[in-house]
């Protein structure tokens, strides 16, 4: 079946239903809430990490060296953030646009799916291949002193993140209930 063929069957299907949410989800409206709150939130958060990691890697271009330890780390986490907002991206467009009543906005969400879920999956193949290659030496390096890790002190770094999970499931809870 062709991108094109894919797309009118997808438009057919949403011309013949009034279904507020794909068929899969229509009639359970917690489970579209909790998809909605899941990937919307699975993309800002996706994106943050990805984000901070390509400034530190564009902010540290002149000292470190791609295999350092600290590059190699930078380039798994950026990976794995693309990996997972390309992912989250293209369900939450799906999803937040599904109702729009649009059926040619819906074919063209379903078609831009399919061309991110293979970029997000090439992503995380290859955050997992940098992992792999990298692990023996990255836990080398991790084992030299100094040990330990103060994480607690760093608590009040999470509080963006959180705040954009309850704003994600203030705003699925809202688009599920009010519909």
């Amino acid at each position: 079946m062709t991108a094109t063929a894919t797309s009118n069957y997808i438009g057919e299907a949403m011309r013949a239903t009034s279904a507020l949410a794909p068929p899969s989800l229509a009639d359970n409206p917690g489970l579209l809430a909790w998809n909605l709150f899941v990937m919307t939130a699975a993309m800002c958060l996706g994106l943050m990490m990805a984000g901070k990691q390509a400034r530190r890697i564009w902010a540290a271009r002149s000292i470190d060296h791609p295999t350092d330890p600290v590059s190699v780390y930078r380039i798994i986490v950026l990976l794995a953030g693309c990996a997972v907002a390309s992912r989250g991206a293209a369900e939450a467009v799906s999803l937040w646009s599904w109702s729009s009543g649009d059926a040619d906005t819906i074919e063209r969400v379903a078609l831009l799916k399919r061309w991110l879920d293979p970029l997000s999956v090439g992503c995380g193949f290859l955050w997992m291949a940098l992992h792999i290659l990298a692990e023996p030496m990255l836990e080398f390096q991790l084992r030299k002193a100094p040990l330990p890790v103060d994480m607690w002190s760093r608590w009040p770094q999470l509080r963006r993140p959180i705040a954009i999970l309850v704003v994600s499931l203030l705003m699925a809870t809202a688009a599920v209930g009010l519909r």
